[in-house]
């Protein structure tokens, strides 16, 4: 084999191997779907933190709102706003806004301290009452729903006397005054004087009055800036970093809890308030204020005015029964008058017969007439004998129904009975209030039908 033939074949260069990743328009596409990614979860992060911080606030003011209901039943009032952070209430000054005093309410959560709260503490307001003779006349109201006051009175017929003077005197009536001896007094238990029924009668006071910026309340959900109306009380949190300016300081005002978050201001606070009408109804005050103040009282004064005329009826059966007495001695005369009469016209036949006897006859006509006589006595004893007999029925009906309205019966001292139960009954009422306890129990049942 020659040099030629043992030639090596020239080899062609292997091409350059392959680079294994991510060419930078991969990496690029990437980076964009992360960033995109890790938007979307921020966005979904804060979105979940915010829903649960709003869950939270809600149910803080819910559990705000549940507390100060159960407050208000115990204590027969909204308690006091809390003025140093202390978690209690102060009620120096009528302070009328502050901290929600969650120590006081009971609430364990420390988070309640960030609430904002505001009572209505409405006094020397004037209403103007139309009267009977249809003037008016202007009555100072006590209207401030943190404070405990005796101020629902019912009234109470005081002049009731069993002769024909005419009950018409009234005054309020002190049920602690006549609590029997040795039971607990008002001093012992407050609540027999003040309870339920009087915040019932704040209520009421405060929704006769106008509507003032003076005192709590809130405004259009419109963003008008106009009053809305006074409120019970509100709650609000407002938002940790851009709270808004009426939820602050000492203002009475609050938004209307329907407005809605966002706006050019970035409105983010919670509002919880709870209207005059609202609380009358939480409280179920239409059930117990009506019947305790009025009903009961009506019922009471109605069985107060019976009772004298029970005596007055007793007084008129006496009267008839004198009349038929009267009438019965008039028959009795009219008898004795007919027989009087009778007697007469014998008389004048006998003298007319005797005269016609020594005139011959000539006065036979005379005869007649003095029988015609006779016949007319004859009728009047009988028209006398039945007067005689109604009035004496009348009699015996007379005095059976005094008998059985005075002594069988025995009305009158019935009437005075059902008056003095009424009467205790509608005291108690007044004692028990809305929602009473045990010990306010007690002692209305010790309270007797005693009248005063």
């Amino acid at each position: 084999m020659t040099s030629m033939s043992v030639r090596t074949k020239r080899q062609r260069p292997a091409p350059p191997a392959r680079q294994a990743g991510f060419s930078l328009i991969e990496l690029t596409v990437v980076l964009v779907i992360l960033g995109i990614i890790g938007i979307l979860l921020v966005r979904w992060i804060g979105m979940e933190t915010a829903d649960r911080t709003h869950a939270t606030q809600r149910d803080l003011l819910q559990r705000g709102d549940d507390a100060l209901l159960a407050f208000a039943a115990i204590q027969s009032r909204l308690p006091c706003p809390d003025a140093d952070g202390d978690g209690r209430e102060d009620c120096a000054g009528a302070l009328a806004v502050g901290a929600l005093p969650y120590v006081t309410l009971g609430l364990p959560d420390r988070r309640a301290s960030g609430i904002r709260y505001s009572v209505l503490r409405r006094t020397g307001g004037v209403l103007t009452v139309p009267d009977f003779d249809g003037a008016t006349w202007d009555m100072s109201t006590d209207a401030d729903l943190a404070a405990l006051h005796d101020r629902a009175m019912t009234l109470q017929v005081i002049s009731n006397s069993p002769n024909i003077e005419p009950a018409h005197q009234i005054r309020l009536w002190n049920t602690c005054d006549h609590l029997p001896a040795g039971s607990p007094t008002c001093d012992d238990l407050p609540q027999l004087r003040s309870n339920g029924l009087d915040l019932c009668e704040a209520l009421r006071n405060a929704s006769l009055l106008p509507t003032s910026a003076g005192f709590v309340h809130t405004l259009r959900e419109d963003g008008s800036g106009e009053i809305a109306g006074n409120v019970a009380y509100a709650l609000a949190i407002p938002d940790t970093l851009n709270p808004a300016p009426l939820h602050t300081g000492a203002s009475l005002a609050f938004h209307s809890p329907r407005r809605p978050a966002g706006g050019p201001d970035h409105y983010q606070d919670k509002v919880h308030a709870v209207g005059l009408d609202q609380l009358w109804t939480r409280l179920r005050c239409g059930e117990s204020y009506g019947p305790a103040i009025y009903a009961h009282a009506n019922v009471a004064v109605a069985a107060r005015l019976t009772t004298p005329a029970m005596h007055n009826y007793v007084e008129q059966l006496g009267i008839m029964l004198d009349l038929a007495r009267a009438n019965n001695d008039s028959a009795d005369a009219g008898l004795v008058a007919a027989a009087a009469q009778i007697t007469s016209a014998t008389a004048g036949v006998l003298d007319t017969i005797g005269e016609t006897f020594e005139t011959y006859g000539a006065w036979n006509w005379r005869v007649a007439v003095a029988t015609a006589g006779i016949g007319t006595a004859v009728g009047g004893m009988i028209a006398a004998g039945v007067m005689k007999g109604f009035a004496t029925t009348y009699e015996n009906r007379s005095r059976q129904l005094l008998t059985e309205f005075k002594t069988d019966q025995d009305f009158p001292r019935q009437s005075e009975v059902l008056e003095a139960a009424i009467e205790a009954e509608a005291q108690r009422a007044n004692m028990l209030g809305i929602y009473p306890d045990a010990a306010a129990r007690f002692a209305a049942t010790q309270f007797g039908a005693a009248t005063p």
